[in-house]
């Protein structure tokens, strides 16, 4: 998929302000991208399209989750950590996006998982770090990725603020929300 189509895709389906983070997201990526010597082009695809299913409809995710037979823990979940995985289903059935790197990086984006792939990797940090971003430790983030450019230690930190937020706020973790925090625990050096 080109990146005009892709843009015009999400444009389509998403509210004005979504849009515009996603936009962001896929800048974000080709920055970063520079950084890390990954491919800019599916970088930014992956950027664009990463919240593509954020606002499907729960029983329609979970009818995804079912049909192309993801992982069953998942429909114990909503559609804030749903929306990966199912877009990424969506990029690959129903556009033909079969890029490994592009499916993993969107489908991984809310959850994150051990051994991710570099564009998997990236997305899952731009999507924290993109500039409108102002959640508490965004800052530090920035700093690992820009300034030490370490991608490991911020997947690191991301993962362990996120756990931190969803046992405050009493929420069900996801198992491989758990596996990253512990894979990036042993290698964020």
């Amino acid at each position: 998929m080109k990146h005009k189509a892709a843009l015009k895709l999400v444009k389509d389906k998403l509210p004005e302000k979504r849009y515009e983070h996603s936009v962001r997201v896929a800048e974000t990526a080709v920055k970063m991208a520079g950084i890390f010597e990954a491919d800019k082009d599916k970088c930014y695809l992956a950027g664009i399209l990463h919240d593509y299913s954020k606002y499907d409809d729960l029983g329609t995710m979970y009818q995804y989750v079912t049909k192309y037979n993801l992982d069953p823990a998942l429909l114990a979940f909503n559609s804030e950590l749903l929306h990966g995985p199912v877009a990424a289903t969506i990029m690959r059935f129903e556009y033909g996006i079969e890029d490994e790197s592009i499916y993993f990086a969107i489908s991984s984006h809310t959850s994150g998982r051990p051994q991710m792939l570099l564009i998997e990797k990236i997305i899952y940090v731009a999507d924290y770090i993109e500039p409108d971003r102002k959640q508490p430790g965004v800052d530090k983030i920035r700093d690992l990725v820009f300034e030490e450019k370490n991608l490991d230690l911020a997947i690191y930190e991301i993962t362990r603020m996120t756990l931190k937020s969803l046992l405050k706020k009493n929420r069900p973790i996801y198992n491989r929300t758990i596996e990253c925090y512990n894979y990036y625990n042993m290698v964020k050096e």
